[in-house]
C-alpha cells in the first residue's frame, strides 16, 4: 500500500496542475476577449460620433452613447476598480451624454478628439485627460 501511496499524491498534483492551467487559461483568454470589446466599443463610439457630426442623425448620437456606454463597462471590467480617475473622467462625460445631449453635441468635434486618441490604445492616458477636460467645460461651462 505504501508504494502506491506516492503514485495517487502524484496523480492527485497532476489533476490539480491542469486544472490550475485550465483556469489560467480560461482567465487569459477572458480578458482577451474584454479588451477586444474595450477596443471595438470605443471604436464604433467613435464612428457614430463622426458619422452624427456629418449628418446630424439623433439615431448616430444615441448609438454612439450606446456604444460609450458599452467600452466604460468592458474598461471597468479588465480594472475591477470604479473609483479609478480614468473611469471616472469616462463617468462624467457619459452623464453628460445622457443628461445634457445638447452640450455634448456643441462640443462634438472635442468627443471626437478625445475617442481618436483612446480609439488607437484604450489605455493611454492622453485620451482620459482629453475627456477630463472636456468634462470640465461641459459641467462648469467654461
Amino acid at each position: 500500500m505504501k508504494k502506491h501511496t506516492w503514485l495517487i499524491g502524484l496523480i492527485v498534483m497532476v489533476g490539480l496542475s491542469a486544472a490550475c492551467f485550465l483556469f489560467w487559461n480560461q482567465a487569459n483568454i477572458e480578458r482577451t476577449k474584454m479588451v477586444s470589446l474595450c477596443q471595438g466599443s470605443v471604436c464604433q463610439s467613435l464612428e457614430n460620433f463622426k458619422e452624427y457630426s456629418v449628418q446630424g442623425d439623433d439615431c448616430l448620437y444615441i448609438y454612439g452613447v450606446a456604444e460609450f456606454r458599452s467600452f466604460m463597462n468592458a474598461y471597468l471590467s479588465l480594472n475591477d476598480d470604479s473609483g479609478n480617475p480614468e473611469y471616472l473622467y469616462c463617468n462624467i462625460i457619459y452623464g453628460e451624454m445622457v443628461l445634457n445631449p445638447e452640450k455634448v453635441q456643441a462640443n462634438m468635434q472635442g468627443v471626437i478628439e478625445a475617442l481618436a486618441i483612446l480609439a488607437e490604445d484604450y489605455t493611454d492616458p492622453n485620451g482620459y485627460i482629453r475627456l477630463n477636460v472636456l468634462g470640465n467645460l461641459l459641467r462648469y461651462d467654461v
